[in-house]
């Protein structure tokens, strides 16, 4: 304000003046609740976000933990030769050998091959035996089979062409 309206409003009445500094402590209150609504209702968006939050954690925590072990785990038989590899991730995987063949592939040159065929394989083994051949030995799936056995008990077979 410039001091000639200041001087203006000191010429006003008595009661001109109440209504004046009434009318200022009216803004002023306003503004100040209208300032605390805005932060309140910030504060709870906040909360909200932050509530999400832990929703999420609660949600993937169990598949980092996951990830992680799995990580943990991969290539643990990478040192070993690939057709020891293999035999030892289809015993982990509950394989015996009487279940199991795997012979060495000749190549002139390229990566080392293995075949290996499995029979009677549930649908847990099946999976665990892709997924540890892949993590723990580091062998790679070149072609693969899976044949459904002809009797009823809803057990595969299968072969594999593997990669070092």
């Amino acid at each position: 304000m410039t001091w000639q309206r200041m001087a203006r409003l000191t010429h006003l009445t008595a009661s001109a003046q109440r209504r004046l500094w009434r009318l200022l402590l009216l803004a002023w209150s306003v503004g100040l609740i209208a300032a605390w609504a805005v932060l309140s209702a910030f504060t709870r968006v906040a909360e909200k976000a932050y509530e999400d939050a832990g929703q999420t954690y609660v949600m993937v925590a169990p598949l980092a933990a996951e990830v992680m072990d799995l990580r943990g785990r991969h290539m643990v038989l990478g040192a070993v030769p690939p057709l020891q590899a293999a035999e030892q991730v289809a015993q982990a995987v509950g394989i015996g050998p009487e279940r199991l063949r795997i012979l060495p592939v000749q190549s002139l040159q390229g990566p080392e091959r293995l075949t290996m065929t499995a029979r009677g394989l549930s649908l847990r083994e099946l999976v665990d035996i892709l997924r540890d051949l892949r993590l723990q030995a580091g062998l790679s799936t070149e072609s693969g089979h899976i044949f459904l056995r002809s009797d009823k008990d809803k057990r595969v077979d299968l072969e594999l062409v593997l990669t070092h």
